[in-house]
């Protein structure tokens, strides 16, 4: 199930200190205005966001758009870029990965 994989997975990037209610915010800024590819991007340039760690707890999810695999992160996203329907599927599951991570970082007093 999307949403209970979802779920976990925000809870977790809270939980684990993997991302902060401030980076969160700037993610969705990133991914709204900019899109998938923008979002990615800005994750890699924050000395502030462990990429390994983000990308990592993020591959069940991006697993539901394309297989993740061997591929590394630079990789997947060249290559779902190439087909619309996968973008905005992904956007959509990102944005509410981190809307659900930006209520637990708020629940847990992030």
């Amino acid at each position: 199930n999307i949403e209970s994989l979802i779920a976990k997975v925000s809870y977790e990037l809270v939980s684990e200190k993997i991302l902060d209610k401030k980076e969160i915010n700037k993610l969705l800024g990133v991914l709204a205005s900019n899109g998938v590819y923008a979002m990615w991007v800005y994750a890699k340039s924050k000395k502030e966001i462990d990429e390994d760690k983000f990308f990592e707890k993020l591959k069940p999810v991006l697993n539901k758009v394309q297989p993740f695999n061997s591929m590394d992160s630079e990789s997947f996203f060249r290559s779902i870029s190439n087909d619309l329907h996968k973008v905005l599927f992904l956007k959509q599951l990102l944005e509410k990965t981190l809307i659900y991570a930006r209520y637990h970082a708020q629940a847990l007093g992030d």
